[in-house]
């Protein structure tokens, strides 16, 4: 199958420097966080708050060892997660702006726990009463968001600036079509099983919670909230979860299993119809539907072949399925077919 992006292996200084801002750096500044918090301990009350209401009165309290363990787990777990998603695509030899951006918001998170919950404890150092200490927004919560923005813009500069060229892969060899011939090519293409299993567990999990205000006579307001968070979850798994893609005399149709969304790419709009290999996360940031940095429009729903066709003066539009080779070359088959019986 064609593939824009021929070369696939590693780019070892890529990988060196998302290692070093998304894991090396976060896990660094949780250590050093822990350590001054150590030293920290002796001097604040056994009990310490650790929740603030809007008015940055204290309303939630804990013990104060509470503090350190949350920042080893917040500071260098989340950064972990995060990067654990990115690496096996870096090391496959995938780039792209996505991967730099997953590097950014890692060490900037990492930032703002750490410098967040080490704040929130040195400010009860020979506190007596913890329901006393109040938590200024202004300056010194704004200088917290603010460290971790410079994080995350350090960590973006960190990294090199490697993003595939997304050009334009070759169209793909066209089937023989008759005049007169009708042909017809469907396939269906579905979220690969872990997020079909993510999202299916997200909904149960909402749908338990809704279920459970309603049973104990919660607020109607909240209850209702879940409820409508409940529906609108399930409609967007029963929309997106599954597409039905179809080829035929009168171009491309990709429809959800429900039939809405859908889009439509008429035969006499399309220049070019090629087979590609697409990479979610490097060139559209996500699966899903999807916009990509270099403009393109894809149901991007797995890694693996798609089809990719090239619009007449609109953005190109792409669809991860099964057999794109097939489906590509029978889109190239009927242009051909059609620029024949003009030529006529």
């Amino acid at each position: 199958m064609p593939d824009r992006h021929p070369t696939r292996t590693a780019n070892p200084h890529t990988v060196g420097r998302f290692i070093a801002v998304a894991i090396v750096a976060p896990v660094a500044l949780a250590v050093i966080a822990v350590a001054v918090q150590l030293m920290v301990l002796p001097y604040v009350p056994e009990v310490i708050a650790t929740h603030w209401n809007g008015a940055g009165v204290a309303d939630g309290f804990a013990p104060s060892w509470f503090t350190p363990l949350m920042t080893a787990v917040l500071g260098a777990g989340i950064p972990g997660l995060i990067a654990l998603c990115a690496l096996p695509g870096l090391r496959r030899g995938d780039r792209g702006a996505s991967y730099r951006f997953l590097g950014a918001i890692s060490a900037g998170t990492a930032a703002l726990m750490v410098v967040l919950l080490t704040w929130t404890l040195v400010i009860q150092i020979d506190v007596v009463d913890p329901a006393t200490v109040a938590l200024p927004f202004w300056p010194a919560g704004v200088a917290v968001f603010a460290v971790a923005i410079l994080a995350g813009v350090a960590a973006w500069f960190a990294q090199p600036h490697d993003y595939p060229d997304p050009g334009s892969a070759p169209a793909a060899e066209p089937l023989s079509i008759s005049p007169g011939e009708r042909a017809v090519w469907m396939r269906h293409t579905s979220i690969a099983r872990g997020g079909v299993v993510a999202i299916s567990l997200a909904v149960l999990a909402t749908l338990g919670i809704a279920v459970g205000a309603w049973l104990v006579a919660a607020d109607p307001a909240v209850a209702w909230i879940l409820t409508g968070t409940t529906v609108l979850l399930i409609a967007l798994a029963a929309t997106t979860v599954t597409f039905h893609v179809r080829i035929d005399e009168t171009g491309l149709s990709v429809d959800s299993a429900l039939g809405l969304p859908r889009f439509r790419v008429p035969l006499d709009q399309i220049e070019r119809a090629s087979a590609v290999e697409v990479n979610p996360l490097g060139e559209f940031g996500g699966w899903g539907m999807r916009w990509s940095v270099d403009g393109r429009f894809g149901v991007v729903l797995r890694r693996g072949p798609g089809i990719e066709v090239e619009r007449r003066g609109k953005r190109r539009f792409v669809v991860t399925v099964d057999d794109a080779t097939t489906g590509a070359a029978l889109l190239e088959g009927l242009l051909a077919r059609d620029a024949q019986a003009d030529a006529r």
